[in-house]
């Protein structure tokens, strides 16, 4: 759990403002990203606050070059996910550690024997693969999960993801999902979203239970009135600037597209609240196959 604040980088004096930096880094993960509240929204904060992760890198790597590669740059810092635990930098200075650069020298082949990168053959005993995955979209698009009138989940996503409160999809009733996309997902606490969304499912399975409806799937309208805004609040955040998976730059040929709610996780639960409280006007259902209000 990060702290959370709503100080922002220039509002506090630059003694102050050195100090708190150096706190969060002697507390490691997270700990700077919510020391400020402006750091993914803020280009010249976040650079101030990158710059700093600059230099204290200087100060615990000892060789130069290895240093400069560490440095984040030419994307916003925590637009891409930091390292969560401590001594990480310190580990270069080993004798036994060397850090190769993948996108400098980008890895062509493994081989029998290890990897082999465009400037030659590295041997190794073991390789532990982390080349990511088809993060929030991967699980639905496996597979061909069928709609209505036999669309799929991969035809009706080919220009990205849609996703109403990251619950559920226009045209495929009683398809519920936890922690999907256009949901905050990966930036907020997992538990906590999972929590939240089952309450929401088990509240409206109920609510179909009490008045003997079959299917529910929200409105057109409210799934385009949905996404509308996800895209607005992605347009003011500094996490679409990084090539990440957030934005699905690791997978070939996916829609790219920051497909997350970063509004904030206490946000998201009042519109997922807001929805049952307006007495679910935005979904229609149905007793057999006929459309019913309620």
């Amino acid at each position: 759990m990060r702290p959370w604040t709503t100080r922002t980088v220039f509002s506090i004096t630059p003694s102050r403002r050195r100090e708190l930096l150096e706190d969060a880094w002697k507390s490691g993960g997270l700990t700077m990203l919510g020391t400020f509240t402006d750091l993914l929204s803020n280009e010249e904060a976040n650079e101030h606050v990158a710059e700093f992760v600059r230099g204290r890198i200087n100060d615990v790597v000892n060789d130069s070059a290895t240093a400069e590669k560490l440095k984040p740059r030419d994307y916003p810092i925590f637009a891409r996910r930091p390292c969560l635990d401590t001594g990480y930098y310190e580990t270069f200075n080993q004798p036994n550690v060397q850090l190769m650069d993948c996108v400098t020298d980008p890895i062509v082949e493994i081989t029998k024997h290890g990897v082999r990168s465009q400037s030659g053959e590295t041997l190794l005993d073991m390789l532990i693969f982390a080349t990511g995955y088809d993060g929030l979209t991967g699980a639905l698009t496996a597979f061909d999960v069928v709609g209505r009138d036999g669309r799929t989940v991969n035809e009706k996503w080919r220009a990205g993801a849609r996703f109403y409160l990251g619950l559920m999809m226009e045209g495929f009733p009683n398809l519920f999902m936890t922690t999907g996309p256009n949901g905050p997902a990966a930036l907020a606490n997992i538990v906590r979203i999972s929590e939240n969304d089952v309450d929401w499912i088990a509240h409206a399975t109920s609510h179909m239970g009490d008045h003997d409806l079959d299917t529910i799937e929200p409105t057109k309208q409210a799934e385009d009135a949905w996404m509308e805004l996800v895209f607005k609040l992605a347009q003011r955040s500094l996490l679409s600037k990084a090539k990440t998976w957030y934005v699905g730059t690791n997978v070939k040929d996916k829609a790219q597209g920051l497909a997350l709610f970063t509004g904030g996780f206490p946000k998201y639960r009042e519109y997922c609240t807001a929805a049952i409280q307006a007495g679910y006007r935005d979904f229609v259902f149905e007793r057999g196959r006929t459309p019913v209000a309620v």
